[in-house]
Order: structure tokens, then C-alpha cells, then sequence
């Protein structure tokens, strides 16, 4: 078994309270299999632009990595409670929703739904707050509290791929052979049916198959495991680039400390990213790459097709257990 981590989202649950009671940290992440992907529906737009209305009454960071984070704001205007979520990454992010255990509360509009949350205009930036729903007080002289549960995914899922011939990921002169490719049996599959694994041992060096504006990255993760806390984003480590035509490079399993670049910084075709390593979903050593973006349900991904330039005059999409020199 090769292993690789398969994508999925973070599921963070938030417990908010107001009037005297104390907010709870998030709990810990819910795992669920791969999703029937459904339509991205409009936002139901308020009369008014409502994400700045009243007073901040509680907030929280959540989905925290090198380069942004989701802020959820809940904010009072009168007897209105109006729920709000700040994308401060320079990508953007789907977010499916749901507020639950209602206590004091009653809704004025939905309680679930999907949502695209625009790009920062830089990592860790200010931009604009996305309501999410809205809410009354029963009772102004009560405690009241709700739950959100989320789960997101970077990219807009409006993306598609340029016609493009991937670098390899590696210094010229290495090879390695492709341990998992396209439908790989073992786990690529759903969101990453078209990533491929190179068999990388620790420590290789990692370099942009393709120019782009890092986005999000993460180094602190370690040890790596096939059980399924390790498909937290946080249980790897990663450098996500985005490319020209809005979608995304994941390099993933890098090295604890590995990572050599930062959120916002213009990286050129063969510039060094990383190191590789042995984090996340895996069982051995790999590199996992794939060109991809968010699905339109905030649960999946969509992963693309690509070719890599295998040669001078050699362009071919990656086989299975085939070796790769890198010639650049």
C-alpha cells in the first residue's frame, strides 16, 4: 500500500455563544465519504447589505493556514442576529454550511447552504463578508447560542484548465517512476482521480511544475498514518499554486519544515517549493501533485487531466509505474 491523502475537507464544528455564555473551541473533525455533488445555488441576497450591519458580538478563525484563514462573525442589529464569513485567503474558497441546535433562536432564513466566498486581494487581507443567514431572538432577556458546521475547499469551481505541459517536480537529472496515476486503485479516486504519486524518498527537492501565485501552504504536520484523522489538511503538509487559469498545483506529504515558500509570493516554472516527505494520508514516501479546484458543493474536488513534458519533444500525459527523468 503507496497511500495518498485523499483531499477531503476538514469538517470544524463552532459552538457560539452570547449574552454572558462563554464560546467553546471547535470540536473535532467529522469525516464523511465522498458527496453527491449538487449545484452551487445563488446566494439569497438580503434587502441590504447586512455583513456590516449592527455590532460584532462574536468571532472566530477557523480553516487557519500559512496564507489566510475563514472568519465567521455573528453580529447583532436589534433583536437580528446576522451570520457572516470572511474568506481572507487569495483564492477563493466553497463553503457548505449548517447552523444547528438553535436555543433562543429562531430563523429568518435558511439554516444550510453552499456558498463561494471571494478571494482576499492578498494573503491575510481584508475583503468583503458573505452573509450567510439571519436569525431573531425569541427572548432579548435570555441567553441564545447556535452550532455552524462547515467544510471547505479552496478554488472556484468555475475553473478550467489552459492547455499546458507540466515540468516535472524535480531537479534535472533525477528519476523517479510514478507509483499511483491517473485512477490509481488505491486512493485516487473522487476528488483526486487525476493526481499522480512520485516515489520521492524524504528530503527530495520539490520544484513548480507550472509559474503561479502561492496561495496557501502548510509545515507543521507530522507522521503520516492511513486511519482517517490523517485526511485532516492539518495531519499534511502542502504548497497550493494558483495558475494563470484559476486552478490550483497541490504538491503534498512535504517534509515537516519543508516548506520554502510563502503565501503570495510569484513562483516561476522550476523554482524550488519544498521538500518532500512522509505527512498526511500515507503510507510511504511520496510526492503527490495533481491540478485541481474546488468542487461546487464545498464537500469534493475537481481534479483535471494533464500532461507532463517528459522530454525536448516529449509530452504525454503520466503512466503508472513508468519512469521520469527530469531534463530541464
Amino acid at each position: 500500500m503507496i497511500g495518498c491523502y485523499d483531499q477531503r475537507c476538514m469538517r470544524w464544528l463552532l459552538l457560539c455563544l452570547a449574552i454572558g455564555c462563554t464560546p467553546v473551541s471547535s470540536l473535532p473533525p467529522v469525516y464523511t465519504g465522498e458527496p453527491i455533488a449538487k449545484p452551487l445555488p445563488e446566494p439569497a441576497a438580503p434587502p441590504v447589505d447586512s455583513s456590516r450591519a449592527g455590532v460584532v458580538i462574536d468571532r472566530s478563525s477557523e480553516f487557519v493556514f500559512d496564507g489566510g484563514r475563514i472568519q465567521f462573525e455573528m453580529r447583532r442589529d436589534g433583536g437580528r442576529l446576522i451570520e457572516v464569513a470572511y474568506n481572507r485567503y487569495a483564492v477563493p474558497i466553497v463553503m457548505e454550511w449548517e447552523l444547528t441546535d438553535l436555543e433562543n433562536l429562531e430563523p429568518t432564513a435558511p439554516l444550510t447552504g453552499v456558498s463561494l466566498l471571494p478571494a482576499a486581494p492578498q494573503p491575510n487581507a481584508q475583503t468583503t463578508g458573505v452573509v450567510l443567514t439571519m436569525l431573531s431572538i425569541a427572548d432579548p432577556r435570555a441567553a441564545y447560542r447556535r452550532r455552524i458546521t462547515f467544510h471547505a475547499r479552496f478554488g472556484d469551481p468555475r475553473a478550467r484548465p489552459s492547455s499546458y505541459a507540466y515540468r516535472l517536480p524535480y531537479v534535472t537529472k533525477t528519476t523517479f517512476a510514478v507509483l499511483q496515476g491517473f485512477h490509481g486503485a488505491f486512493s485516487h479516486r473522487g476528488s483526486n482521480e487525476y493526481a499522480i504519486d512520485f516515489d520521492c524518498p524524504v528530503a527530495t527537492h520539490v520544484l513548480a511544475t507550472r509559474p503561479g501565485i502561492v496561495v496557501a501552504t502548510n509545515a507543521s504536520a507530522q507522521g503520516a498514518g492511513t486511519t482517517p484523522e490523517f485526511l485532516d489538511y492539518q495531519r499534511t503538509n502542502f504548497v497550493i499554486v494558483l495558475h494563470d487559469d484559476g486552478t490550483l498545483g497541490e504538491y503534498m506529504h512535504l517534509a515537516p519544515s519543508g516548506v520554502e515558500v510563502r503565501a503570495g509570493e510569484r513562483v516561476a516554472r522550476g523554482a524550488e517549493l519544498a521538500l518532500s516527505g512522509n505527512t498526511g494520508f500515507s503510507s510511504t514516501p511520496h510526492l503527490h501533485f495533481q491540478v485541481m479546484t474546488a468542487g461546487d458543493d464545498g464537500l469534493s474536488a475537481r481534479s483535471f487531466p494533464f500532461q507532463l513534458a517528459a522530454g525536448p519533444n516529449r509530452i504525454e500525459e503520466p503512466v503508472q509505474g513508468r519512469s521520469y527523468t527530469a531534463w530541464e
